[in-house]
């Protein structure tokens, strides 16, 4: 079974690809549901989150309020790498769970939809990656829209990510999304196909 990573910059436009790809019948794994899942029902990982970062960051719930956590992380890159320290061992492993689910299910090939796939260490899992960027002022238009957030908080999101040069250096194709919605699905699915035809071996992306 061929799994192919799907990753990129926040607000870039991955989900609108993620979604287009499941509606086109191949299986999609999404990493950020498992890691809300990790979050809220593993004790430990949410007793360690706790421990880090403090009691204020656990809802009326008692889950995890991760816009309250993001305001944490987000501006402070040392708490961000904490953050990813304690909760990246245990999302790679229902990652891995779920990968041999569909592998006992027959599956020829799934997709990998995983915005901290290089963090987590999830792309050792991959095939091949395709990787999903645009500039930076689409992005912060789409985050703000999104996600309810001020231009300030937007950025400070953008800023704790990676640039193009990070996805370039490390994905097997990058994609550009500079367009409209249907060419980023057509040129996400033109890398898609070629991923699981070829994978091309080579250091530097190639652009889709």
């Amino acid at each position: 079974m061929k799994v192919i990573g799907l990753t990129g910059q926040t607000g870039a436009g991955k989900t609108t690809a993620s979604e287009a790809l499941r509606a086109g019948g191949l299986p999609v794994i999404d990493c950020d549901l498992l890691a809300r899942e990790v979050v809220n029902h593993s004790k430990s990982c949410l007793g360690d989150l706790v421990l880090a970062f403090g009691c204020e960051i656990i809802d009326h719930n008692g889950e995890l309020n991760r816009r309250r956590l993001s305001g944490i992380v987000f501006n402070d890159r040392a708490k961000l790498r904490r953050l990813n320290a304690i909760t990246f061992p245990h999302i790679l492993r229902r990652i891995e769970e779920e990968i041999e689910r569909y592998r006992r299910r027959g599956a020829a090939a799934l997709v990998l939809d995983a915005p901290t796939l290089y963090e987590a260490g999830a792309d050792k899992l991959c095939y091949a990656v395709v990787a999903v960027t645009a500039p930076e002022e689409d992005r912060l238009r789409r985050i703000i829209a999104r996600d309810g957030l001020s231009e300030e908080e937007a950025s400070a999101r953008i800023r704790s990510q990676h640039d193009d040069a990070f996805f370039r250096a490390r994905a097997n194709f990058l994609v550009e999304n500079t367009g409209s919605s249907e060419e980023l699905i057509e040129k996400v699915a033109a890398a898609m196909n070629l991923a699981l035809a070829n994978r091309e071996q080579q250091h530097e992306a190639a652009n889709v």
